[in-house]
């Protein structure tokens, strides 16, 4: 019986925990997107993976300089597809709430074809016309 139960929880885990992770997600595979940060700085980072993003936003300066080189920089108005999205994954350490980590490629200008990592907070949707 014990063995039964221990086979139930993995395959809860291999194919439920997925859809967890991504049922507070604003953003879903496919939805297209603009990048555009804050007004003061409207610039996006873009990572290389998501665990940098995170500690990014949670560093001090001196680990935010040393992480900068795993990262691009993106012109506000950047056109991306959203690939995935990991809620509540980022918190950074002036704000109090959390921000999701949205994995992203790049649909034009010089980043065309790139893959990436941004915050939720610097995506805006495109409304279909």
């Amino acid at each position: 019986m014990k063995r039964y139960s221990a086979l139930l929880a993995l395959v809860f885990v291999v194919f439920a925990a997925p859809r967890i992770v991504h049922a507070e997600c604003h953003l879903r595979s496919g939805d297209k997107i603009v990048l555009y940060g804050t007004t003061d700085d409207p610039d996006v980072f873009i990572w290389d993976s998501r665990f940098r993003l995170r500690d990014y936003a949670g560093g001090s300066f001196d680990e935010m300089n040393a992480l900068l080189p795993h990262a691009v920089l993106a012109r506000p108005g950047t056109r991306a597809v959203v690939e995935s999205c990991v809620s509540n994954f980022v918190q950074s350490k002036y704000f109090t709430n959390t921000d999701d980590a949205i994995g992203v490629r790049i649909l034009n200008g010089p980043l065309n074809g790139q893959r990436g990592w941004v915050l939720g907070s610097s995506t805006r949707g495109i409304r279909p016309r």
